[in-house]
């Protein structure tokens, strides 16, 4: 019996050696490769690779590759957030693919892009990232992949845009890259590729592959990605491949959303836009069991011509939902996504009711998209107008918005960071897809559109060599034009090109400290000195905090300019060093700080013995500084304000705030409202205005009027304090006092 029970207990220690030896070995196996590197890194984010971004991490540039075997992968935009996340930051994860990329423009009109600065406006006190993980043509297999990764960065929301590429995406039903049918051996596949086991044994068996059949596939394929990502390309409604693709996005997307849901993290989840009016089906099939799709649009053209718009938009539906070539998603994925939401208590965007809501007759066309499903610049502002809104109506980022920085929408689209070269790239890129298939047939006659067309002027060869050469992109297209409106002197049109680049390169500061010496050649300090201030997030520089230092002074905002002055010390040289000491001396002096002034001295006769020290007579001259592109129409606003014209000189001064929101105009009309007796309006201009006149008791005095009479005593109680500070001898002082107190009482 003891025997027995010897041989049994050994048998087991042998099966446990049998099974664990194969375990170990492949382990080490594992870790011998990653020392030698063998094999890729497909973490989602990575530690930035530059040393002055080392505190930050990335989107992994090279993730695409993980999901592409077949075909080349895309990069993402590279949006980068602190390693570290402070409680202070409100991190927002962004999900999708090309329209979430801002295909087919460059990363200064991603949705995300824009609803970064829009949410920045509303909220100027926050401080907030927003990182987009979007690649092209990826599905929901990549998205579900990448939630664990995403919600271990601690986000405060996840905005999710997907369902366009479910049948040709990667592993899609339809797709070139799907390796099986199989939904759960397809997540199996994805999760092993991050084993560099797993990837030698894909990469052996590939070129085994290829080997024997003497094939070199991605040699061999032409067109776009969109056109060479499609294996099975005619997929009928309601066929087992159709149903084999809802099906996986069903049961994906209940994957992401319990992970989401168990992690408590808020998800803002969007239905899908798609081109219905003016984009014909790719491919009309009719079958025993439905007529054509071809049926449907002819039918809903009919009805669009005899105003019958209700019947009309359902036809149009109908046609999209039942095109053969499935790369607008149907009415199914757009009624899975609001199931999702509704079982799950997730925020629904409702994207579809924005776009048609600012189409004709609801029926969305090339007015908002520039093909089947990608919008067009106005449509990018949509989208990120939809995604504000729900962010903004659930208060996650603070009660309410700050309704004196923000800006409607319009206003906001004419004022952002892109020019007509951002809309000649799209309109190219969009050219060049549509002489490929889907939008028309290869087989008969090839057609590059790259070697066709001929540029019609300089600007429109900048765009068209950025899409059709490699070795060129847009951000130096932008530069060029930059430099060349600099060299000519025209200043304005440099800075727009400048502040298209600081939209698409968020992060490299050159291009804010460029687009700030356009603006102060322009005469607009207050401009300069955003610049300035946003160049020095991410690369402080001597020259940004001196010259930032400088305008502080002029504008009498002493504190800031000392800071500004003590920040550039650090990176002078000895000989920027008595420059700016100089400055500090002189900031101290008006300040009234003497003991600082006089060790201000102690440090500049060290470097120099023989200095002569020259207080400038300190006179309020910053509000004398009217920006050249709106000079003519202030300065005619201010001529009929001396003549009594009032009414006029407002309109002139809105008018200008419509082509330049230039702080003096504002300035102005906040006076002029104050004397016409309309407070409200008075104080909506002076409180856009308030961090750029602070400094100057005048306009002090009119904002303490003024928050008093929209009953806000805590504005005017800011506008007395700072009036203590800069001040403290202005002979109104104790009066405006005695009104605070009075309404306090």
């Amino acid at each position: 019996m003891q025997q027995n029970k010897k041989n049994s207990s050994n048998n087991k220690l042998f099966g446990f050696i049998m099974i664990i030896t194969p375990l170990i070995i492949i382990v080490l196996f594992e870790l011998m490769l990653r020392v030698v590197g063998y094999g890729d890194n497909f973490s989602l984010f990575v530690k930035h690779p530059d040393k002055e971004f080392s505190k930050y991490m990335v989107v992994n540039p090279h993730v695409g590759k993980k999901y592409f075997h077949q075909l080349e992968y895309t990069h993402p935009p590279k949006d980068i957030f602190l390693k570290n996340k402070p409680d202070s930051v409100f991190r927002i994860i962004v999900m999708g693919s090309s329209t979430v990329v801002g295909f087919p423009y460059e990363n200064n009109l991603m949705f995300s892009r824009i609803l970064h600065d829009r949410l920045e406006q509303a909220y100027p006190h926050k401080k907030i990232e927003v990182v987009n993980t979007a690649i092209t043509a990826i599905n929901s297999f990549t998205l579900r992949d990448y939630v664990p990764q995403v919600l271990e960065q601690k986000p405060e929301a996840i905005l999710f845009y997907a369902g366009h590429n479910e049948f040709y995406g990667a592993f899609g039903a339809g797709s070139n890259e799907a390796m099986s049918n199989n939904r759960t051996l397809i997540n199996m596949h994805i999760a092993m590729m991050d084993f560099r086991v797993y990837q030698l044994i894909r990469n052996m068996m590939a070129k085994v592959v290829r080997t024997v059949n003497n094939d070199n596939t991605k040699a061999k394929r032409r067109g776009t990605l969109m056109a060479r990502i499609v294996k099975d390309a005619e997929i009928l409604y309601g066929s087992e491949t159709y149903k084999r693709g809802i099906d996986n996005y069903m049961a994906n997307m209940q994957s992401i959303a319990k992970m989401i849901k168990r992690a408590n993290v808020p998800f803002f989840y969007s239905n899908l836009v798609s081109n219905v009016k003016d984009m014909p089906p790719f491919k009309s099939i009719e079958s025993e069991q439905l007529k054509s799709a071809d049926h449907y649009f002819s039918k809903a053209q009919a009805l669009l011509n005899n105003a019958e718009y209700d019947e009309a938009y359902s036809n149009f539906v109908l046609a999209r939902d039942y095109d053969g070539i499935r790369f607008r998603a149907s009415s199914d994925i757009n009624n899975i996504i609001r199931k999702i939401c509704d079982e799950y208590g997730f925020n629904y965007v409702n994207t579809l009711g924005y776009f048609e809501s600012n189409s004709p007759h609801n029926l969305i066309g090339y007015n908002l998209l520039t093909e089947h499903v990608h919008p067009n610049i106005q449509g990018q502002f949509l989208m990120a107008e939809s995604f504000f809104d729900a962010l903004s109506s659930e208060k996650l980022i603070d009660d309410d918005i700050n309704w004196y920085s923000h800006r409607p929408l319009q206003y906001f689209m004419h004022h952002y960071g892109f020019t007509q070269l951002d809309y000649l790239i799209g309109k190219h890129r969009i050219e060049n897809l549509k002489y490929h298939w889907p939008f028309r047939d290869e087989t008969s006659e090839y057609i590059d559109y790259r070697q066709i067309y001929n540029p019609v002027s300089m600007i429109d060869s900048l765009a068209f060599y950025a899409m059709a050469k490699s070795d060129e992109n847009l951000s130096n297209a932008h530069l060029k034009l930059a430099e060349m409106y600099e060299k000519n002197g025209d200043y304005w049109n440099a800075f727009k090109e400048y502040r298209a680049l600081t939209r698409t390169n968020i992060y490299w500061s050159p291009f804010f400290r460029d687009a700030a010496d356009c603006l102060l050649k322009l005469n607009d300090l207050p401009g300069a000195l955003f610049y300035f201030e946003k160049s020095n997030i991410y690369e402080p520089s001597f020259y940004a905090h001196f010259r930032a230092g400088e305008i502080c002074l002029i504008k009498n905002d002493l504190p800031a300019a000392i800071d500004h002055f003590n920040k550039a010390l650090n990176f002078a040289d000895n000989n920027q060093q008595l420059s700016v000491l100089n400055k500090k001396w002189i900031a101290h002096t008006y300040a009234g700080q003497r003991n600082e002034a006089e060790n201000v001295k102690t440090e500049i006769k060290k470097l120099d013995q023989s200095f002569k020290f020259e207080l400038p007579p300190y006179v309020y001259t910053f509000n004398s500084y009217i920006p050249e592109m709106v000079k003519p129409a202030v300065e005619s606003a201010i001529k009929m304000i001396n003549e009594g014209d009032f009414d006029n000189a407002i309109s002139v001064l809105l008018e200008s705030i419509r082509v330049y929101d230039s702080a003096i105009a504002n300035r102005k009309l906040g006076e002029l409202f104050y004397q016409k007796k309309q407070m409200d309006k008075s104080f909506f201009h002076l409180s856009k205005v308030y961090s750029d006149f602070k400094g100057d008791a005048l306009f002090l005095h009119y904002m303490v009027i003024a928050s008093l009479s929209n009953k806000m005593p805590d504005k005017a109680g800011m506008a007395l304090k700072q009036m203590k500070t800069a001040h403290p001898r202005y002979p109104e002082l104790p009066k405006l006092e005695q009104y605070i107190n009075n309404y306090n009482k």
